[in-house]
């Protein structure tokens, strides 16, 4: 029996990860989400006794913290995989490339606030709060979900220059993973930083302006793996990113690696 916690659970990756965890009834899964009564999760949770809904911020330590003791009430103190999965941008300057980042003191704050608080200082206070219960699971494993964006050869090959605070954001996301791996190495904790690949998570029909982005997005890809025909759906990535958190070691803690298990195969 091993037991999960998935934060940004409600929606997309994060409610994918819950939903094939929970096909395994010996699993106990908790769905770490801001909303508790949102409808997919509900849903899912209604149909699957083993998932757990829990009200968490990844974004306000408080919350997060009595998360972390509601899940220890629910599974005796203990937790073998966290997974913080939570993940958030600021959309109206999604497509800046840094030049045209403006002199504009609160404005550039604003494009790094969200990810920067969700992946950096959510993913410290995520794993914090939750490493009391990852110290007396049995498998000892902290995930990060990440992004090739991050990674710089990725971005020189591609030629991407957009999504520029989302980007910094995840790769130091990447560095304080590895930080949190040799801290915690001594403690037989591992800690993965993993990238996904490129996943629809868009829910319903794409409007234009986002085929006319994917579109864009998919010729720049396809300049790095010219094969690459199209994004991939939740339920082949998260399928994918749990085989590579199922082989997760010592030896590979601490990495940044693809939902192929690598650092070189990024879509």
């Amino acid at each position: 029996m091993s037991s999960y916690a998935i934060t940004g659970a409600s929606r997309g990756l994060g409610r994918e990860f819950v939903r094939q965890l929970a096909a395994d009834p010996n699993n106990t899964v908790l769905a770490i989400v801001r909303n508790p009564k949102s409808r997919d999760i509900s849903e899912l949770a209604a149909n699957h006794p083993n998932v757990h809904i829990i009200k968490g911020d990844v974004t306000d330590p408080k919350s997060i913290l009595e998360a972390a003791s509601a899940a220890a009430a629910v599974t005796d103190g203990k937790l073998d995989v966290l997974i913080h999965n939570s993940s958030a941008v600021d959309a109206a300057t999604m497509g800046s490339s840094p030049t045209q980042i403006p002199f504009d003191e609160q404005a550039t704050r604003a494009m790094y606030d969200l990810p920067f608080t969700t992946a950096i200082y959510g993913g410290i206070w995520t794993t914090n709060a939750f490493l009391p219960l990852v110290e007396k699971g049995t498998q000892k494993k902290i995930v990060h979900v990440s992004t090739a964006m991050g990674d710089v050869d990725f971005i020189k090959k591609s030629g991407i220059s957009y999504a520029v605070a989302y980007s910094v954001a995840k790769a130091g996301m990447n560095v304080q993973v590895a930080k949190y791996a040799a801290e915690l190495a001594p403690k037989g904790i591992k800690v993965l930083a993993l990238s996904p690949g490129w996943v629809n998570t868009f829910d319903g029909e794409k409007p234009p302006p986002v085929l006319e982005a994917d579109a864009f997005m998919l010729k720049q890809f396809q300049t790095v793996d010219p094969e690459f025909k199209e994004q991939l759906q939740p339920e082949e990535s998260v399928r994918k990113c749990l085989q590579v958190i199922g082989r997760l070691d010592a030896e590979t803690s601490g990495s940044f690696l693809s939902h192929h298990g690598d650092s070189e195969r990024w879509l």
